[in-house]
């Protein structure tokens, strides 16, 4: 027993890992595949022909040629997550799954869980870590707050599901985070940040503003150490980590990525390039469709004030300008304060109030900055916007730990106010439990359409509907109406799935979504069925639809709460003998 309390923290950290992963795992199969899924389930299983190649034959695997052959595919992405695909493929050879001839439905095969198998692992340790690191600034109940309200959200708990970069990258953030934390007083922890950043930019290119993150909380927490004399300028030490970042994180980044081993200088600025100069897709937002820049910089702030659940939004504000409040001078953080009273926020020793601060001066900029910054950057007009709060998840781990200092120092002022019945352990249980229940209920009444998921604050589905949002994104929710196809398109009729590509496709016929012999088709006017996505770019498909059926009729369709979000139209029944 004495064990066991001496390493509680790390007991719940693997408790909050197995629980995860397990959610996610069981759970995944009745997500829908994005379409960006498509392209990287391609890419894998090019890059798991490299690793055939490597046992076969080393010198024409590791040849400028042989490289090319598998890596040039999506080259615009790091590898680290498409290689963890890969080997995950290679190990467990997935096979097609059959479909239940007799009533037509779809089984679950195993193709899409292989390749979703590293982020679900991924995505589990990003809860157990977020956890350890609230424990480390705080306490065990601010890290069990901070990792529940963030698994729990929609939007967050939709994207740790997904073959894809977003929720991998947003847990090498928080990994390095906590290194760079750590290095302050330790060269050893320098290297780990070093290694932590490496691996995050292997990842996706969200990781490269982290040394800038860094390098401003060093000028604001040690910029008062500078100093100028007629011996010269002193500078405050330099933490270690950002030697560990300036060596060893370019070197894994070009490491892993055997693209990168021949014509490197060339590839890497054929990188950047791409990304700097990213498309944009149209997005519906306040009823005006955005498809180019300058693009309102208001956008990532009301996104997340509308799909982030409704009690973490406002705890999270809380916290936000709390720590806020305590970390600026005269005059702004007297306004601050005053406001904070009014909230009810306690506030650092030498205020008028008295109390103990929210955080040190570096853990409080620390975590500040990593929620803001992510946020910020998007909120740049000229950045595209395309994809909803997945650009600036990165930040959310730390919007949920500033939640539950919020949701902490709340509970620390219930005596103050009389509140003495009960302990203030049970206290704050049971105010934790009722402000994670509007996540788990809005988790569970969403589904697996996570990416249609709107807060109380917009008024849900239909409330976002209404303001003019945009319903959902990447064609995932396309597992809605594909029971019904299922089971009423005859034989070697022609389909089109709306914004699905031909990988997805494929892949909803491999792992038994859908029927083998459902022919794909292109373009509307092609198909004898049409399951369409309501996005208002596409809107003029709809009408095609009608032209070419001289029927508005909807066969079947996906609702959620009355809302349109996938209709489906039969051709073969509406359209004209020729």
């Amino acid at each position: 027993m004495k064990f066991i309390r001496s390493h509680a923290n790390g007991f719940i950290a693997l408790g909050l890992f197995v629980v995860t992963f397990f959610a996610l795992f069981l759970n995944g199969p009745s997500v829908g595949f994005t379409r960006d899924e498509g392209y990287y389930f391609s890419a894998s299983e090019h890059y798991s022909g490299w690793f055939r190649q490597v046992g076969k034959s080393p010198a024409q695997a590791f040849s400028e040629p042989g490289i090319r052959r598998y890596f040039e595919v999506n080259r615009e992405h790091p590898v680290l997550v498409k290689n963890l695909m890969a080997l995950c493929h290679l190990t467990f050879h997935p096979e097609p799954a059959r479909v239940n001839a007799k009533d037509q439905t779809h089984k679950i095969g195993s193709y899409a869980r292989v390749m979703r198998l590293p982020v679900h692992l991924i995505a589990a340790l990003g809860v157990a870590l977020l956890f350890l690191f609230g424990c480390s600034i705080a306490s065990r109940r601010v890290g069990l707050f901070a990792a529940l309200s963030f698994i729990l959200a929609g939007r967050h708990f939709y994207h740790a599901h997904l073959a894809c970069f977003d929720m991998p990258v947003t847990v090498c953030w928080l990994a390095t985070v906590m290194a760079y934390r750590k290095a302050q007083s330790s060269f050893a922890w320098g290297i780990v940040t070093g290694v932590a950043w490496g691996v995050a930019i292997a990842v996706k290119h969200n990781a490269f503003f982290l040394p800038v993150l860094f390098g401003l909380h060093w000028l604001i927490t040690l910029g008062r150490r500078f100093s100028f004399s007629r011996k010269g300028i002193k500078i405050p030490r330099i933490p270690t980590a950002f030697f560990g970042m300036l060596i060893l994180g370019p070197a894994i980044f070009i490491g892993h990525w055997p693209f990168l081993w021949h014509n490197t200088f060339e590839r890497i600025g054929w990188y950047f390039n791409f990304h700097l100069r990213h498309v944009h897709y149209p997005w519906e937002y306040f009823g005006t469709l955005l498809t180019e820049a300058p693009f309102p910089w208001l956008y990532p702030f009301a996104i997340t004030a509308l799909t982030l659940p409704l009690p973490t939004l406002l705890l999270g504000a809380t916290g936000f300008f709390g720590v806020l409040g305590e970390r600026l001078g005269h005059p702004l953080r007297t306004c601050l304060r005053r406001l904070g009273r009014l909230l009810g926020w306690r506030t650092g020793p030498g205020s008028e109030t008295g109390g103990r601060p929210w955080l040190d001066s570096s853990d409080g900029w620390l975590i500040w900055l990593n929620a803001f910054i992510p946020i910020f950057v998007v909120a740049i007009p000229s950045v595209p916007i395309f994809g909803g709060m997945k650009h600036w998840l990165n930040a959310m781990p730390f919007v949920c730990l500033l939640a539950a200092l919020a949701l902490d120092r709340f509970v620390a002022m219930l005596p103050d106010l009389g509140v003495r019945i009960l302990r203030p352990v049970y206290i704050y249980a049971a105010t934790a439990a009722l402000a994670l229940l509007p996540s788990l209920l809005g988790l569970i009444h969403i589904g697996p359409y996570g990416s249609s998921f709107y807060n109380e604050l917009a008024g849900g589905v239909p409330g976002a509907a209404d303001l003019g949002m945009q319903r959902q994104y990447w064609s995932n929710n396309t597992t809605g109406v594909l029971p019904w196809i299922n089971r009423n398109v005859p034989a070697g009729k022609r389909l089109y799935l709306h914004e699905v590509n031909g990988e997805c496709f494929r892949a909803y016929q491999r792992d038994g979504y859908l029927r083998s012999d459902i022919k794909m088709s292109w373009l509307p006017e092609h198909a004898d069925f049409t399951a369409y996505q309501y996005h208002r770019e596409f809107s003029n498909i709809e009408y095609r639809l009608w032209q070419e059926n001289r029927s508005k009729k909807i066969e079947h369709g996906l609702y959620i709460d009355e809302v349109p979000i996938v209709l489906v139209y039969d051709s073969t029944r509406h359209r004209p003998n020729p």
